[in-house]
C-alpha cells in the first residue's frame, strides 16, 4: 500500500506564514514528519508528497525520504489538481491525507484494515468549516461542504483509502473535472461523481480519537496543547 500526502496549499487562513502548513511544528515535530512516521510504522511501501507553495522548503526538509510530485497551479486550484498530479504514480492501494491533517495513528490503521474499495475516515460530530458527509444504508452518499448541518451525518476528516481496483475509475472522474476547469474543486467531487455512477463508498469512524486539520492559528495553538501526549505515547 502507498501513501499520498496533499501538501501544495498556501494556508491563507493562517495569515502570512512562510512555511507550508505541513511543516508547522506540533509538539516538537512537523505535521508531515508525524504523518510519515505513522505510515512507516504501519508498513506502507511508498510515500508520495504533492508540493506547491514554497515546495523547496518541503524538499529540503524531507530530502530523499519520499517521492515528490508538484502542482504548479497550487495558487489557483484546489486539491483536485494536486490529486491529478499523482495519476501516473498511483497503481497500488493507497491512502490519501491532507498535508495539514494531524491524526491518531489508530484512525489510519482502521482505514487500512477496511476491505471496501473506497473508505473515508469520518467523525460523527459536526464541525464548522469541514467537509460534511451524508450516509444512507451504511454507505456515504454525499461528501461536500454544502451539506446543511441538520442533514449531515458527520465530517470527512481528510483521510481516504482507495483500492487499486477503483483507481482508473477515480482518475477518470478527476480527469473529467479537470477538463471542465473545476479550479476550486476538491477531489471529493470526483468521489461524488463515482457514487452517482454506482460506486459504493464505505467509512470508518474516529470514535473520539484525536484529529485536527490546521486551517487557522487558533487551531494550531489548540493542537499544540493537546497533541503532545499523543506523540509521546504513540506505539
Amino acid at each position: 500500500m502507498d501513501a499520498l500526502i496533499l501538501a501544495a496549499g498556501r494556508g491563507t487562513r493562517m495569515g502570512r506564514i512562510e512555511n507550508p502548513k505541513c511543516l508547522l511544528d506540533i509538539g516538537g515535530i512537523a505535521i508531515i514528519d508525524y504523518q510519515i512516521s505513522c505510515f512507516r510504522e504501519i508498513g506502507f511501501n511508498r510515500i508520495f508528497v504533492v508540493t506547491g507553495y514554497n515546495s523547496e522548503m518541503v524538499r529540503r526538509h524531507l530530502k530523499d525520504s519520499v517521492d515528490f510530485l508538484y502542482n504548479p497551479d497550487y495558487a489557483q486550484t484546489n486539491n483536485l489538481y494536486s490529486m491529478w498530479t499523482a495519476r501516473e504514480m498511483m497503481n497500488d492501494d493507497f491512502v490519501c491525507v491532507y498535508g495539514d491533517l494531524f491524526f491518531d495513528k489508530q484512525i489510519l490503521q482502521k482505514c487500512v484494515d477496511d476491505k471496501n474499495e473506497i473508505c473515508l475516515a469520518i467523525e460523527r460530530n459536526i464541525r464548522d468549516e469541514t467537509m460534511r458527509v451524508r450516509i444512507k444504508d451504511n454507505y456515504v452518499i454525499e461528501v461536500n461542504k454544502l451539506i446543511p448541518k441538520e442533514s449531515a451525518n458527520g465530517n470527512f476528516i481528510g483521510m481516504a483509502k482507495f483500492d487499486k481496483k477503483c483507481i482508473s475509475f477515480l482518475f477518470k472522474e478527476i480527469s473529467t473535472l479537470v477538463s471542465n476547469d473545476n479550479h476550486d474543486s476538491y477531489y471529493t467531487s470526483a468521489i461524488e461523481s463515482m457514487i452517482k455512477k454506482g460506486q459504493k463508498v464505505n467509512y470508518v469512524e474516529t470514535n473520539g480519537m484525536m484529529w485536527f486539520d490546521i486551517d487557522e492559528k487558533h487551531e494550531l495553538e489548540e493542537a499544540k496543547k493537546t497533541c503532545q501526549k499523543m506523540i509521546e505515547t504513540r506505539s
